[in-house]
């Protein structure tokens, strides 16, 4: 037998409440040339009993001896992967129809793209929506991005599996939680990552999320992923740079006081200085990427405004080259500022 030129890798631990809606969307894939490993990390649910019902002869399962852990299960399944690509769904999230078609087509024409991901639709409670996150995925805006957020769903992620082994060792321990985004910042030494615009994976947020209630320890491991690619740019203020990165800009959370938004602006602004210079090669991708900075400075104070701080959407002013770089439309300036006299009046009334 041949190898095939696709292999899609799930991870799972008691996933019996999703994992058969899971791996009937692997199963339903146009491509037809796949193998689906599936590593049962230590299940002690119905999760066994639903895999050995499953008799697709595309579909491996490795059950290792005890619960090992997501990034230890991972690269138990990885080591067995034989194909050139390897494609990432958990066990709780669902591939459209088309998604490995179209991925290994975008990969087979473009050479320098180690890693290709897909727009998401994000799933809550029965019911979908976009992800909040600036859009278009190709790799300078994909390079910038992950400078500033993860952009990047684990679940729609398609990788060469020979850049992987370049770097001797799939998913790191030290950075569980946070081992995907590690893994896209080590593959950035590599090649390009890309980014589909359709939205061809759904991931599907609920409790039963290996991240979820352990936002903190996922977070540490992100912040050292930044501090270490802001300290060329940053030096000593790499870590207190990344920490308020991930606070606001990846984890979404508003800014409460000027001091803290000043602070937050002068590191966007040293960090596009910086990634400029290193990654841009002409004015044109310096001014689109400085405009996607402008926007994501926007989104940060607009959310501040919002939460009934409309006093702050001066310090938008204030920073005159990310405010220049982008201009929110009249109606969403208005909106923020009257939601925010909103929000305020009603804490003053209470």
């Amino acid at each position: 037998m041949t190898d095939p030129p696709v292999s899609v890798l799930m991870t799972t631990y008691n996933g019996a409440h999703s994992i058969a809606a899971s791996i009937a969307s692997v199963l339903a894939q146009s491509f037809p040339d796949y193998e689906l490993i599936v590593v049962d990390d230590g299940s002690t649910d119905t999760t066994p009993d639903i895999l050995a019902a499953c008799r697709d002869p595309r579909l491996r399962i490795i059950r290792p001896p005890r619960n090992s852990g997501v990034v230890a299960a991972r690269n138990l399944g990885f080591a067995a992967t034989r194909g050139g690509y390897v494609a990432m769904l958990d066990h709780d999230d669902l591939a459209h129809p088309d998604r490995l078609a179209r991925q290994v087509a975008y990969l087979d024409r473009h050479p320098r793209v180690v890693l290709l991901a897909t727009e998401i639709e994000l799933e809550i409670n029965g019911r979908r929506r976009a992800p909040d996150h600036p859009h278009g995925g190709d790799p300078l805006l994909l390079r910038w991005l992950l400078h500033v957020d993860n952009p990047l769903t684990w679940s729609s992620v398609m990788l060469r599996a020979d850049a992987v082994r370049r770097l001797n060792v799939f998913l790191r321990a030290d950075f569980e939680l946070a081992d995907d985004f590690d893994l896209y910042h080590r593959l950035l030494a590599v090649g390009d990552i890309a980014r589909l615009d359709q939205p061809l994976t759904v991931y599907r947020w609920h409790a039963h999320n290996t991240t979820f209630g352990n936002e903190a320890r996922q977070d540490a491991g992100a912040v050292n992923v930044l501090r270490a690619a802001y300290a060329h740019w940053l030096g000593g203020d790499a870590e207190i740079a990344a920490r308020l990165v991930v606070r606001h800009l990846a984890d979404r959370e508003p800014v409460c006081d000027a001091a803290t938004l000043d602070r937050l602006a002068v590191y966007i602004e040293r960090l596009l200085d910086g990634f400029c210079t290193d990654c841009c090669g002409t004015p044109a991708e310096r001014q689109r990427i400085r405009a996607v900075g402008g926007d994501i400075w926007w989104r940060t104070v607009r959310a501040s405004v919002r939460t009934g701080a409309p006093g702050l959407l001066g310090q938008y002013r204030r920073h005159a080259a990310l405010a220049g770089a982008f201009r929110p439309s009249p109606v969403d300036l208005a909106a923020s500022l009257a939601i925010g006299a909103l929000r305020s009046g009603r804490r003053a009334a209470k």
